[in-house]
């Protein structure tokens, strides 16, 4: 393989380094993220993770102007976003499969009263039954099982309340996968109840190509 080969092919899951797994190009807007993202991703190799939720750099800068303290939000995969949603949002429950994920985060966020984090096995992962239906302001869909994240948040997010799908791109070439649900059930849940659907083809902290994520507000 030559190098300009390796440099803007990339992983062989896109047309170019410089798509997403759906074929979608960085817009001109989304290209001043590619220096940061370089740069973390090499300072990642040396052991540095930046405290912020690793997703769209646009869809992080659209969250920080949205969330607000009397929020109440689910986080469905922990990580450097559970301490920057905790400093935004009035509550915040945190769900974790790895265990040693989430003895690191455990670390990091101890003594935040208003955060809850919790290790599930897959089995109960996407569980939101404590919650009453339409009470929840926010949910974020990332980690594990998706596609059940996403059939539990459309029904706990209230009226004017968001669901953000991370990597809605993924799973384009496995049918029916799992991403694939999330993003179907969650294009439904708009055309039942009502909302809207925006989609994010950006760069993410530490990763040097670009993904989509999926934004949803439901009425």
């Amino acid at each position: 393989m030559s190098l300009i080969h390796k440099v803007f092919v990339g992983d062989g899951l896109r047309r170019t380094r410089f798509h997403d797994e759906k074929g979608n190009l960085v817009d001109l807007a989304g290209w001043m993220y590619l220096p940061h993202a370089y740069l973390t991703a090499a300072l990642k190799q040396f052991g540095y993770t930046p405290k912020v939720p690793w997703i769209s750099y646009r869809a992080r800068r659209m969250l920080n102007h949205t969330i607000r303290k009397d929020w109440r939000m689910v986080e469905f995969g922990s990580g450097g976003s559970t301490l920057w949603f905790a400093q935004r949002a009035g509550f915040v429950h945190s769900i974790e499969s790895d265990p040693q994920w989430y003895a690191t985060i455990a670390r990091r966020i101890d003594g935040l009263r208003h955060v809850r984090y919790e290790l599930r096995t897959l089995k109960e992962y996407a569980d939101l039954s404590a919650y009453k239906d339409r009470s929840l302001d926010f949910v974020l869909v990332d980690g594990a099982e998706r596609g059940a994240c996403a059939k539990s948040a459309v029904v706990k997010v209230k009226s004017g309340g968001l669901i953000y799908l991370d990597n809605s791109d993924t799973d384009m070439t496995i049918p029916g996968g799992d991403v694939r649900i999330a993003e179907q059930t969650l294009i439904s849940a708009v055309g039942e109840r009502g909302g809207s659907i925006r989609y994010f083809v950006d760069f993410v902290p530490t990763t040097g190509t670009p993904c989509q994520g999926m934004l949803v507000e439901l009425n």
